[in-house]
């Protein structure tokens, strides 16, 4: 069950090169200031590319 006011919530990262939505994360909003940029794997650019935060 979830409680009020959670520090943890969950995010959506978009490919920086072709703008989809591939990847779903949880992120702490206590900890992590800022959005969240990670390199993943797009597999329609079938390489690894920066995701960013939507």
């Amino acid at each position: 069950m979830a409680k009020k006011g959670e520090a943890v919530v969950h995010v959506t990262l978009a490919c920086s090169e072709c703008g989809r939505r591939n990847y779903h994360t949880k992120k702490n909003k206590a900890t992590a200031h800022g959005k969240l940029e990670l390199n993943k794997y797009c597999k329609w650019d079938r390489r690894h590319t920066l995701h960013k935060e939507v």
